[in-house]
């Protein structure tokens, strides 16, 4: 049986998850905007916090560690059509990590891409011969002569446009993503540094009303959500002002269709709940958001291929154009497969998502895929992999790569680059739970 005080603790969720399906609105964004007001979750500050775990530094070898190993062996025997899926995920990341980026080619963008999706063990082609990813862009490595840092009186500096980041603070919230220790060294202009002054940098540059989507990833990886600081205005800064500000801006209007700033949101709770905190105001909210957010996925966004719109969050849609395809359904997928709990993993209406991307994937290697989606997508396989199977594959490991059957019912579509789509209205269908839950 549920006590007062469980009851309570819920209630601003049972409270959003019935409002959804009551308010009437086309607009996704005002309908969210309209809950939001309606709950008025207070703004607590959180209790002292357990010092978090310091990433491990990047290891010499290719291969999954024991440990993985040993909570594999922990795992129930799979079915057979879990059986085939892992081996086609272990053949699709062994295929793609055979397929570096060559930085005298493509600029550090692409670089960053490809760091995204194998993380510590991804590697890249400069002048020829391959390196470290991370030690290259930690060293400030060039990508067709540009670079994305530098010094202004001494101190790090981060270029913003085409070729170099996207966003503010892209390139850390890149190091978070790969586990990337705020103690590894980084060089520029012949000076020594350490992510931890990029990590000072970015708390600096965090201003109200502008994207700090990117941000809120990295520093809720790299900070304990107790921390207060200063940006470079004098003005005060917490983890709780950061979520604030990410869930007063529009979903549709966020970085590749709002998908990073649910990754965002799902970064700062999961900072809590990995710290075993209550949570509560600014984070609760976010938790109740992405809870949402997952299930109007389910419910409205998911197509009947397994596929994710290629609208992202306006609606569905089912564009033929592979990059569309390969870019709605890896960068959904990825939140996904971080922000659901893992016993849901499993389930129908994520296991056809994950077999629809492997299919093009495994289908499509011959062709150019644009670097940002193919990152974005190994990324989601790669979370995926480890968090519904409890290890990672070897990707260097050649062996891995074999022809498998296909499993989803797909046509693959002529391979052509687009545009991002425009903004066509949002969905009208209405928005309802999906039963997926977030551990608590």
């Amino acid at each position: 049986m549920f006590s007062c005080s469980m009851f309570a603790k819920y209630l601003p969720q049972l409270i959003m998850l019935t409002l959804l399906t009551i308010i009437p609105s086309d607009d996704l964004n005002h309908q969210l905007a309209v809950i939001r007001q309606i709950l008025l979750l207070d703004s607590t500050t959180p209790n002292s916090l357990v010092e978090a775990t310091q990433p491990e530094p990047p290891t010499a070898t290719n291969k999954p560690s024991t440990d993985e190993a040993s909570v594999a062996e922990s795992k129930p025997k799979w079915t057979k059509q879990q059986e085939l899926r892992r081996a086609k995920i272990a053949s699709c990341l062994a295929t793609y990590y055979r397929q570096p980026v060559d930085a005298d080619k493509l600029r550090p963008w692409s670089i960053m891409h490809g760091l995204i999706g194998y993380g510590q063990r991804s590697w890249t082609i400069a002048a020829g011969k391959p390196v470290n990813t991370v030690e290259y862009l930690a060293a400030n490595g060039a990508g067709d002569s540009m670079q994305i840092l530098y010094l202004e009186d001494g101190k790090i500096q981060t270029r913003l446009g085409p070729g170099v980041q996207g966003h503010e603070g892209q390139l850390l919230a890149m190091f978070a993503q790969a586990n990337v220790p705020a103690t590894q060294p980084m060089t520029i202009e012949g000076e020594s540094f350490t992510v931890q002054d990029l990590i000072d940098f970015e708390m600096t540059g965090c201003t109200s009303g502008k994207e700090l989507t990117f941000k809120l990833i990295s520093l809720a990886h790299y900070l304990d959500p107790d921390v207060r600081w200063k940006n470079h205005l004098g003005e005060d800064w917490d983890m709780a002002r950061l979520i604030r500000e990410e869930l007063a801006q529009p979903l549709t209007e966020g970085a590749c269709g709002g998908t990073h700033r649910l990754t965002a949101l799902s970064y700062a709770v999961n900072a809590r709940v990995k710290r075993n905190q209550p949570l509560e105001g600014e984070w609760l909210r976010a938790d109740t958001y992405v809870m949402a957010c997952q299930g109007h996925t389910f419910n409205n966004l998911q197509n009947s291929d397994g596929s994710f719109s290629t609208l992202f969050f306006k609606g569905r849609e089912n564009h033929s154009d592979l990059m569309r395809r390969l870019y709605a359904t890896g960068h959904i997928l990825e939140w996904l497969a971080y922000s659901l709990p893992e016993k849901n993993l499993h389930d129908f209406r994520v296991t056809v998502a994950v077999d629809y991307l492997l299919d093009l994937m495994l289908t499509a290697p011959g062709h150019a895929l644009d670097v940002g989606p193919r990152g974005h997508a190994i990324h989601a396989l790669v979370i995926y992999e480890r968090r519904a199977f409890g290890t990672s594959s070897d990707w260097s490991d050649t062996a891995n790569i074999v022809k498998l059957p296909m499993t989803s019912k797909m046509t693959l579509p002529s391979a052509t680059k687009s545009s991002i789509p425009s903004d066509n209205g949002l969905n009208n269908s209405p928005y309802k739970r999906s039963g997926f839950m977030r551990r608590r």
